[in-house]
């Protein structure tokens, strides 16, 4: 009997304060296509770079160092893969 109050009690008492909003998730994505697709679904919850823009062929792309600093700092990395991104999976 008294787990059971002090269970009700706990639930109660946590019931009644406003969930606490969680930080945007810092994503990184690759070609201009994933980048819009994530913006789309992740919405204002995420953080999104795009590290080609527009007119970037995917296939000869190269990183630069900027690019690996972004890439490190990301939680989340999108990428189309089947090699459209030929020099991305060698980082």
């Amino acid at each position: 009997m008294k787990r059971t109050l002090f269970l009700t009690i706990g639930l109660a008492a946590t019931a009644a304060f406003p969930l606490v909003h969680a930080a945007k998730l810092n994503v990184v994505t690759t070609t201009t296509m994933v980048t819009d697709m994530v913006k789309e679904i992740g919405g204002d919850r995420v953080n999104v770079v795009g590290l080609m823009g527009p007119g970037v062929d995917p296939h000869l792309y190269k990183p630069a160092s900027d690019d690996v600093v972004k890439l490190q700092r990301a939680k989340v990395i999108f990428y189309s893969g089947l090699m459209l991104e030929g020099r991305m999976t060698d980082l």
